[in-house]
C-alpha cells in the first residue's frame, strides 16, 4: 500500500506565514540590537527552525524534503558559471525597479552590512553570504519549492521565487530575488540538489558583498564632495549599460543551464486538488508585505529624513 504523501500546501503555507512574521519581528529586533548576531539568528533558528518542527511532527523524509543530495564538482561549477552570468539581470531588474521609484522622492539606504575594512569584509563574506546563502535556500529551494511541487515544477519554481522576493519585505528589493529566485529554483529541480541553488545564492551574495566593499573604499579615495554623485541611482540612459549586459549574461546563462544534465528525484510529489483555504497564510503575508511596501513608500516620497 502506497503511503500517503503527508505535505499539504496549508502546511507549507502556514510555515511560511509563521516564518514570515518570526523574520519581522524577532529577526528584525535582534538586527536592530546587532546586525550580524542578529543575521545568525535569524539565519540559524528563525528561517530552520519552524520547517524542521514541521517536517518531524509529519514524518517526513529530511533528505527528500530538503533536496539534501550530493552533485558532481562539474554540476557545482556549471551552477556557479550560470549564477555569475545572471547576476547581471537580478541587478538590472532592481537598479530598474528603484529607477521608477527614485522618481517618487529618496531611496531608502539599503539596510545590508557594508565592510569597511578587511576583517568586516571577510565576516560579511561568512554571514550575508555563505549562512544567509545556506539558510534560505534550505527553506526555499527545499521546504518551499518541495512543498509546491504537487502543483507542477514550473509551477512551483515561480511561486516559490515570488514568495522568496516577498521575503525580503522591502519595495527596493523585490524584483531581483524574485528573478533569482526562478533562477535558484531551476537549479535544484535540474539537479535535485539544494546544495546547486546553495552555491549560487552564495556566489549571488558573495559579489554583491564584494562590489559594495571595493564601492566603500573607493568612495574613500574620491575628493570631498563626490558622496552626492555616488549615492545617485542611474538614470534611464545610465541604466543602457547594465541592460546590455543583463541580456548577454541572461543568454549565457541560459545555454549555461540548457547543457546541465537532468537528475530526478525518486520523490512522492502528488498532492490533493488546492482549495482557497490553503492560500490563506499567504494572503495574510501578502497583506503585511504591502503595509510593508506602502510604508517604505511613504518614507520615499516623503523623504528618507
Amino acid at each position: 500500500m502506497e503511503k500517503e504523501n503527508p505535505v499539504t500546501l496549508l502546511g507549507i503555507n502556514m510555515v511560511f506565514m509563521i516564518t514570515a512574521v518570526l523574520l519581522i519581528t524577532l529577526g528584525y529586533y535582534f538586527q536592530v540590537k546587532n546586525i550580524y548576531t542578529g543575521l545568525i539568528i535569524t539565519e540559524f533558528l528563525i528561517i530552520p527552525v519552524p520547517a524542521l518542527i514541521y517536517t518531524a511532527w509529519k514524518g517526513m523524509d529530511v533528505r527528500e524534503t530538503f533536496r539534501l543530495r550530493g552533485i558532481s564538482i562539474n554540476t557545482l561549477w556549471k551552477c556557479v558559471l550560470i549564477t555569475l552570468c545572471a547576476y547581471p539581470v537580478g541587478l538590472f531588474l532592481n537598479l530598474l525597479g528603484n529607477l521608477f521609484l527614485g522618481m517618487l522622492g529618496e531611496l531608502i539606504p539599503v539596510p545590508v552590512p557594508v565592510a569597511e575594512s578587511g576583517r568586516e569584509y571577510l565576516i560579511n563574506l561568512l554571514v550575508v553570504a555563505l549562512v544567509a546563502g545556506v539558510a534560505e535556500e534550505f527553506f526555499f529551494r527545499g521546504f518551499i519549492l518541495t512543498g509546491y511541487e504537487g502543483l507542477g515544477e514550473r509551477n512551483a519554481v515561480i511561486i516559490s521565487a515570488l514568495l522568496f522576493g516577498m521575503f525580503h519585505f522591502n519595495i527596493q528589493n523585490f524584483l531581483g530575488p524574485v528573478f533569482l529566485g526562478l533562477v535558484f529554483g531551476f537549479l535544484a529541480l535540474r539537479t535535485g540538489s539544494v546544495v546547486a541553488s546553495a552555491a549560487g545564492h552564495f556566489v549571488n551574495n558573495a559579489l554583491s558583498v564584494t562590489f559594495m566593499f571595493v564601492a566603500g573604499m573607493v568612495s574613500k579615495t574620491l575628493p570631498q564632495g563626490y558622496e552626492g554623485q555616488e549615492a545617485s541611482w542611474p538614470s534611464a540612459v545610465g541604466l543602457i549599460p547594465w541592460g546590455a549586459m543583463a541580456l548577454a549574461g541572461g543568454v549565457a546563462a541560459l545555454r549555461l543551464y540548457k547543457g546541465l544534465e537532468r537528475q530526478d528525484r525518486k520523490t512522492d510529489t502528488s498532492a490533493a486538488t488546492p482549495s482557497f483555504g490553503d492560500f490563506i497564510p499567504v494572503a495574510v503575508t501578502v497583506i503585511i508585505f504591502i503595509v510593508f511596501c506602502v510604508s517604505e513608500l511613504l518614507v520615499i516620497i516623503n523623504g528618507a529624513g
